[in-house]
């Protein structure tokens, strides 16, 4: 592939709206706004690799971070989303070190709540780059989102 080809894959992903939750049809998917341009998606995953919980932090329709809690060995989480990739397809994911479905939730809000600014700085996007979280807002949604984690973890059991 040529060096121009590649360039313009790079800024096509960068700059490209990614799907919404809907879109990427998961299951009961509650949507929890932060503020203009800015919201977290909860929803159940049932997939081959895992079942349980998830939340997402969507900044101007990109999925910035997500959150996959399916238990012990198999919860994980993504960052960096929607950019290009410099790690090899299925070695993007970042392992959960806590065990249970619930520890996980716990630990995906924390993150959002402590480290979501640390993931927006580093967005290709300057819309992004720069996006500032109203943090009290930010606090309503995630204890909102964290009890729908919660009862989704529950009924996963």
């Amino acid at each position: 592939m040529n060096l121009l080809k590649k360039i313009k894959i790079i800024l096509k992903s960068i700059f490209t709206r990614c799907p919404s939750p809907y879109e990427r049809k998961l299951n009961d998917v509650v949507i929890y706004p932060i503020q203009d341009h800015a919201y977290l998606a909860v929803y159940r995953k049932d997939l081959p690799i895992g079942k349980g919980p998830g939340v997402s932090l969507y900044v101007h329709d990109k999925e910035i971070l997500k959150f996959d809690c399916f238990g012990e060995g198999r919860g994980h989480y993504h960052t960096h989303m929607n950019q290009p990739s410099l790690v090899p397809e299925g070695e993007e994911r970042l392992y959960f070190s806590e065990r249970t479905v619930e520890d996980q939730a716990e630990r995906s809000i924390f993150e959002i709540q402590r480290n979501a600014t640390y993931h927006l700085q580093r967005n290709h996007d300057p819309r992004i780059t720069f996006f500032k979280l109203d943090q009290p807002r930010l606090e309503v949604a995630c204890r909102e989102a964290k009890a729908k984690m919660l009862e989704y973890a529950v009924k996963g059991h």
